[in-house]
């Protein structure tokens, strides 16, 4: 989905709606070298030429296939999220009221690549934590010979237990009170 500015004048003075699907998994997978797959990304919106930009709000719907950030097995993320964006021609200098979701974005050129653009925006929002089902069901995290994984509750109290150190050593401290540690 590419159009020229000089098109779009035409084609979206009133709303353009838009539902397609598109194939994306290439263009993800050239970008992102996580991505193992990625389904067809349906798309619902529309695209409206005013004053002089061009407004876009679409939603976009997919799964993508990820290794998970635990086991690096494949896990199926089905994603589902609002696009809404705001071109701005070479010159064109207004503030809009647009609410706080639309990014407002210069054009580098006279078109407008929506393909491109639901690739950036599925790239910036796949999610950090990724499990399989077996994944999210244990109760026991991973460990190995000299390393555990845990978690932050867990680590805090770790940390608080080693701050509070040995109490038969505690009148040692008052010794050494006058000095810092770097320790």
């Amino acid at each position: 989905m590419k159009w020229s500015i000089q098109e779009l004048s035409f084609l979206a003075r009133d709303p353009l709606f838009l539902q397609e699907t598109l194939d994306l998994e290439e263009a993800l997978q050239a970008r992102c070298q996580e991505v193992l797959a990625a389904s067809a990304v349906e798309v619902t919106g529309m695209v409206l030429y005013e004053e002089e930009t061009v407004l876009v709000q679409l939603q976009i719907a997919l799964t993508i296939t990820l290794p998970s950030s635990r086991s690096l097995q494949p896990v199926e993320v089905a994603m589902q999220f609002p696009m809404k964006e705001r071109y701005l021609p070479l010159g064109v200098t207004q503030t809009f009221g647009d609410d706080d979701q639309t990014i407002v974005l210069d054009l580098e050129g006279d078109t407008v690549d929506l393909d491109q653009a639901i690739v950036d925006n599925i790239l910036t929002r796949i999610p950090l934590k990724r499990l399989t089902p077996d994944e999210l069901k244990a109760t026991q995290l991973l460990s190995g010979e000299d390393w555990n994984l845990m978690t932050e509750a867990t680590f805090a109290t770790n940390k608080a237990h080693q701050q509070t150190g040995d109490p038969r050593l505690a009148k040692l401290q008052e010794l050494f009170k006058d000095q810092t540690s770097e320790n």
